[in-house]
């Protein structure tokens, strides 16, 4: 173990840094690296940290700075449609929305067109927090794709964008 095809795996990967943090820097993550869920796993985690550090002075997690942006873009959406955007189980969703809403940032309110659905719309401070999430977003995304060149982050996207929508198209075509 710890060798593939002649080569050490020791440090070689993002897997390499978290098994070695675990005490074990012989592990071989070979067959891993080539499949695409355990990479793009990896990928999440170590973003995931640096978005926790980059966006400590908002305050904000990755969910929460995610519902803002939603929330700006859409006047009116309701909590449903964001938890089915966001693949938030609702009881979730609705205990970080309460969070936001203590945080004076965020408003709920039954809809007029279904009094069914509750409408999520921002406050002042709300609009003024989700500006500079979007702002500091764009500081991070350039970051987190700069080991890539400007051709390759727009592919990078595209392809992930074309995953997504093909996973979705998959799951929409499941039998209940």
């Amino acid at each position: 173990m710890g060798q593939s095809n002649g080569t050490s795996t020791q440090n070689d990967t993002p897997a390499a840094g978290a098994a070695e943090k675990a005490g074990r820097d012989d592990l071989d993550l070979t067959a891993l690296r080539q499949t695409p869920g355990f990479m793009i796993r990896i990928l999440q985690l170590q973003i995931f940290e640096d978005f926790f550090a980059f966006f400590a002075p908002l305050g904000l997690s990755p969910a929460e700075q995610s519902i803002l942006m939603v929330v700006q873009d859409n006047p009116s959406v309701t909590q449903t449609e964001v938890a089915g955007a966001l693949k938030i189980q609702l009881p979730n969703l609705v205990k970080i929305l309460a969070k936001l809403e203590a945080a004076g940032l965020l408003k709920r309110k039954r809809s007029l067109r279904d009094k069914r659905a509750v409408e999520l719309s921002l406050t002042p401070a709300g609009h003024t927090t989700a500006e500079n999430a979007a702002k500091q977003g764009l500081a991070f995304n350039a970051q987190v794709l700069s080991a890539l060149t400007p051709r390759e982050q727009d592919q990078f996207l595209a392809m992930l964008t074309r995953l997504v929508a093909t996973r979705a198209t998959i799951q929409d075509r499941k039998p209940d």
